[in-house]
């Protein structure tokens, strides 16, 4: 698990290094571009003949000049272009910037109203690093300084950000306007949450964190988990357990045309460990139910949804998958909303339960009876919030947020790079292929969350779900494409037993 930072945050950072351990800012930024320039060294080694530093007037720029010094030192021979006014350079980027004179380091300062310069300036270039704009910017790149990154994104040769692709949001991942795709994306002291996050991962490139020389405290709101992480959330079963210790999973779902939704939801409950599953069938989809499975049990649901109903279908159940295919009409509405309100046990809520959910209002989970768990998709959580989709798809660590904060529950805004929220916290999952974008992955993922909130707390199973998910996809796909659902759910047991033992 590796802390992810906002910009405010980052600069927390920063202020206690100077203020609490007295380490002085030009130190910091000296450690910074040591530590970026170790890292373009060990990657780079053969695109070191005549490395360009492209640099701006703030303090991303420093870093840049700090790592031209050294890459001299070295003996190689970079250009540094300040695009701005050395004149108007203030504080640790002015040090450095002057320290490139004193050295004999070749250093031309470049108006950004000049873009054809720039890009004369990027022509002799093997390596191009990102200087122009780090944690700081909040606002988008507009005229020359665009056209520079515009200009450093066409060159043939590959792109080392500094701390951020310039023109991305440290905070959400999201585009200023323009930014750059670079190759490699340097970050200082942590990942920064806008590294992770669409479009901000696919213009990071590969990341590395760059050690600025002092112990990072205290904690973030935000962490990434990987693959290495599922060990620490699930542990290895006792020699002696049984299918009664195991749990007892019921799912409520599968209304007449849609009956393949729950079965999936209770297959992929069993791939991750469920001792036992039992769907509850709707009285008009039963029949068709009973002929689809085989190792899944099944019920009838009453025909009264209340309370009394609720509680005694929930007995001896360890956890409650509530919506795969369940129905939009009058009959699975009651369902959802009595599930939703009375089940004394967890409760995952998925597809047509969102939807359902989205009319009665979030804030009524705040009175459930028990832990709930979320999993919308992007639409289903703009439903849910009374946005648009692109809105919530701009800040996805907001609308988790907001989500887990107006229900009261846990969240799993899907999507590349799942958000889980809840307790206080955001996790993300690192892991994922875009092979997962078809139809009944999500009633997987239902399953897997369903099975494992019987043997761990509501935030554990959920990102230990969506990290089982993830991998069970990218073990099972071929490519990015071509996938379906029941190969995600037969794909669980081999990735989490390679998990456990690894």
């Amino acid at each position: 698990m590796e802390r992810l930072f906002t910009r405010n945050e980052s600069r927390d950072v920063d202020r206690a290094a100077m203020d609490e351990l007295g380490v002085a800012s030009l130190v910091l930024m000296e450690n910074a571009g040591r530590g970026a320039c170790d890292v373009i060294c060990d990657l780079f080694g053969e695109r070191l003949d005549r490395v360009t530093l492209v640099g701006g007037p703030g303090q991303n720029g420093g870093d840049a000049w700090v790592i031209a010094r050294r890459l001299t030192l070295l003996g190689h021979r970079p250009l540094a272009v300040l695009v701005g006014d050395a004149s108007r350079l203030r504080g640790d980027a002015q040090v450095n910037w002057t320290l490139l004179g004193v050295l004999g380091v070749e250093a031309v300062e470049v108006s950004p109203d000049d873009a054809q310069s720039i890009a004369t300036r990027l022509e002799d270039a093997t390596l191009i690093v990102d200087g122009l704009f780090g944690t700081g910017l909040d606002r988008p790149v507009t005229g020359g300084y665009a056209e520079a990154i515009a200009a450093m994104d066409v060159a043939p040769v590959p792109l080392v950000s500094l701390d951020l692709p310039s023109g991305l949001d440290a905070d959400t991942g999201g585009i200023f306007g323009v930014a750059p795709l670079a190759s490699l994306t340097v970050t200082f002291a942590g990942h920064k949450r806008g590294l992770h996050q669409y479009p901000g991962v696919e213009h990071a490139g590969a990341v590395r964190v760059a050690d600025i020389g002092i112990p990072i405290t205290g904690s973030t709101a935000a962490s990434l988990w990987t693959s290495e992480d599922l060990g620490t959330l699930i542990a290895p079963r006792a020699a002696d357990a049984h299918k009664g210790s195991n749990g007892h999973l019921l799912v409520i779902g599968g209304a007449p045309g849609k009956t393949g939704a729950a079965v999936l939801a209770g297959r992929a409950a069993f791939r991750a460990g469920a001792g036992l599953v039992t769907i509850g069938a709707r009285p008009d989809s039963h029949a068709a139910l009973e002929e689809k499975v085989i190792e899944l049990m099944t019920t009838v649901l009453p025909e009264q949804a209340n309370q009394a109903a609720v509680e005694a279908l929930c007995e001896g159940k360890g956890a409650v998958v509530l919506g795969p295919g369940l129905g939009l009409d009058a009959l699975g509405c009651a369902w959802v909303l009595a599930f939703a309100m009375h089940a004394p046990v967890p409760v995952v809520v998925d597809a047509d339960g969102l939807t359902l959910l989205a009319d009665e209002g979030l804030d009524s989970l705040k009175g459930a009876a028990g832990p709930r768990i979320l999993t919308p998709h992007p639409g289903e959580a703009a439903r849910l919030l009374g946005r648009s989709t692109p809105d919530v798809q701009a800040d996805r660590y907001g609308a988790a947020e907001a989500l887990a904060k107006e229900s009261g529950q846990v969240v799993i805004l899907k999507g590349a790079r799942s958000i889980v929220a809840g307790a206080g916290e955001i996790r993300v999952c690192a892991e994922g292929t875009p092979a997962l974008g078809v139809a009944g992955t999500g009633d997987v993922l239902s399953g897997v969350v369903g099975a494992l909130t019987m043997s761990v707390a509501p935030v554990d199973a959920a990102i230990a779900g969506a990290l089982l998910h993830a991998l069970a996809g990218e073990a099972a796909a071929v490519g990015d494409r071509g996938l379906i659902a029941s190969e995600v759910a037969d794909a669980v047991p081999a990735v989490l037993a390679a998990q456990l033992q690894g």
